[in-house]
C-alpha cells in the first residue's frame, strides 16, 4: 500500500475513490518535481547562471546539462530555496545563446 493508500489492482477498474487518489498521488508529484529550459545571452564575461525552479524548498536532489553544443562545460552547480546557480568553466561567448536544461527535485 502506498503513502496514498493506492495498492496494486491488476486489470480490476479503479473506483471514483481510488482515481481520486490517483490524482491527489499526481498533484503531489507535480509539486515535488520541476523542471524546464533556461536561456540567457552569454556576455563574454559572466560564468553563473541563476534558475528559478519554483519546488518551494531547497531541492534534494538537483540535474542540470547544457541545452546548446557550443558552451563551455559546466563545472558544478548549487542549489538553495529559490534558484539553480550554474556554473560553467569559462564565460560562454558574447552574444551566444545559453541554454541549461534541468531538473529539480524535493523529497
Amino acid at each position: 500500500m502506498s503513502r496514498w493508500g493506492l495498492g496494486y489492482k491488476s486489470v480490476e477498474f479503479l473506483t471514483p475513490e481510488e482515481w481520486n487518489l490517483v490524482i491527489d498521488a499526481l498533484q503531489d508529484l507535480d509539486e515535488r518535481i520541476k523542471c524546464g529550459l533556461a536561456e540567457f545571452t552569454g556576455d563574454g564575461t559572466t560564468t553563473s547562471f541563476q534558475i528559478a525552479h519554483g519546488v518551494g524548498a531547497t531541492p534534494t536532489c538537483v540535474i542540470v546539462g547544457k541545452g546548446a553544443a557550443d558552451l563551455p562545460d559546466i563545472d558544478y552547480w548549487t542549489a538553495d530555496e529559490t534558484n539553480i546557480t550554474v556554473f560553467f568553466k569559462s564565460a560562454p561567448a558574447s552574444g551566444a545563446e545559453v541554454k541549461i536544461w534541468w531538473v529539480a527535485l524535493k523529497w
